[in-house]
């Protein structure tokens, strides 16, 4: 069950190969070296993890309708991929069990974390002892972070989804011991930055002491710099560094509920300390695209057009309609998520009016896209780089702007890929 027409292969957040899919749904990656270490291979709006060592020749199966759990690797190396790939569906199936132990006290609750931590041990231990060689050090250190990470990182959020459970507004007083696990974090390991359960932690962890220090002082409750200042002072490795730093600043671009004078003090720590200057040219870009069209204004008169190259107000097409205008990035994959996120939210939201605006591609290659993806031209428009507004709106970001029935633009600069999104269109209804 196909859900795109290629596979692709990356590592360090770069494609090193894709391959077409034959008549037979079948494909292939022939790699004439490889490193060992962790690969991610991507269909349409998924992925997973592959772990290869240069000698390895696996083979998988998947079914694109149950995507984890239908995945089965064979081959050489095929042991160390099944083991994370069924490390990964138990601890989803572990997190969501926990989600009503947040209410225990802490001796309670850490003693459930120690019991499921052995138990996932014990099924390493049984893994490693059915090998015929032992794992590398490096395949040891990576399942190991994969067991302990994720139940460090609901000790992580246990202080605050224990308030919100006990509807309590103190923060709780914990005892040393449970956090003692921290002085043993190397926070900068750079053969795991790309590992998404160890970066999750790590973004988790200081988010929880950007948050501490706002409950513990109310005058202290600029979030987003407190991560930044976290940031800065406990990540060393400038990738990782720049990532985070770079996540902090996304977010509080969307966020409306920051004032003025603490986007500003974002923006400035951001560009101060982040060294990676392709991200800092994006920003800047989206920055300035946000200063000229700003929540609560109008919308002003942005005209496109249709699949049939003739012009169109999309001001009178929102016109008393609730409304999301989102903008098709390039990337393939980023392409993907966006179709299957908006054929999710058109049937959660029918009252919503979702408009998808087009801003690189020719004509005749836009048309087909739309065949090819299936979607209504009724409400696909492209953008001409000509067009007077074009500066307000070019990127390769999945931006999205929401407008009200009345015209006002609500959220001018949210990711259509946000997993908050559907938040926003909670909210949208309520109004």
């Amino acid at each position: 069950n196909p859900k795109a027409k290629y596979i692709y292969l990356s590592q360090e957040k770069k494609v090193i190969d894709s391959a077409r899919l034959d008549d037979h749904n079948k494909f292939a990656f022939e790699l004439d070296s490889i490193k060992e270490g962790l690969y991610v291979f991507n269909h349409g709006p998924e992925f997973q993890y592959l772990y290869l060592q240069p000698t390895d020749s696996v083979l998988m199966y998947l079914n694109t309708w149950d995507f984890d759990e239908s995945l089965i690797f064979s081959g050489k190396g095929s042991a160390k991929n099944n083991f994370l790939i069924n490390l990964y569906l138990q601890q989803e199936k572990t997190e969501k069990s926990f989600k009503g132990h947040y209410k225990l006290g802490e001796q309670e609750f850490s003693d459930l974390i120690d019991a499921g931590l052995q138990k996932q041990l014990d099924l390493y231990d049984i893994f490693v002892k059915d090998l015929e060689n032992p794992p590398s050090p490096q395949f040891d250190k990576l399942a190991k972070t994969g067991i302990y990470f994720p139940f460090y990182f609901m000790k992580e959020y246990y202080p605050y989804n224990h308030m919100w459970m006990m509807k309590s507004k103190e923060f709780p007083e914990l005892s040393d011991e449970f956090y003692a696990y921290r002085e043993q974090l190397d926070l900068n390991d750079s053969d795991l930055i790309d590992y998404e359960t160890y970066f999750v932690y790590i973004r988790t962890y200081l988010y929880h002491l950007a948050h501490k220090k706002k409950y513990l002082d109310p005058n202290d409750n600029n979030v987003e710099l407190n991560f930044m200042t976290e940031v800065n002072s406990k990540i060393t490795v400038p990738r990782l560094k720049d990532r985070l730093l770079a996540t902090s600043a996304w977010r509080s671009l969307s966020n409306e509920y920051m004032t003025p004078e603490q986007h500003l003090a974002v923006q400035s720590y951001f560009f101060e300390h982040c060294e990676n200057e392709q991200i800092k040219s994006d920003l800047r870009l989206s920055l300035n695209q946000k200063e000229k069209l700003k929540s609560g204004q109008k919308l002003p008169e942005l005209i496109v057009l249709d699949s049939r190259g003739k012009e169109v107000k999309v001001n009178q097409v929102t016109q008393d309609n609730n409304t999301v205008i989102y903008f098709w990035p390039n990337d393939l994959m980023q392409i993907e998520i966006v179709n299957e996120k908006l054929d999710k939210l058109q049937k959660k939201y029918p009252d919503v009016k979702f408009i998808g605006i087009e801003r690189t591609k020719e004509h005749e290659e836009w048309t087909a896209f739309l065949e090819t993806k299936k979607l209504s031209a009724e409400n696909q428009f492209k953008i001409s780089k000509d067009s007077e507004c074009y500066s307000w709106f070019e990127g390769d970001m999945a931006r999205s702007i929401i407008v009200n029935k009345e015209g006002n633009v609500l959220n001018s600069y949210l990711f259509f890929t946000d997993k908050y999104f559907d938040m926003h269109l909670a909210d949208l209804k309520k109004r």
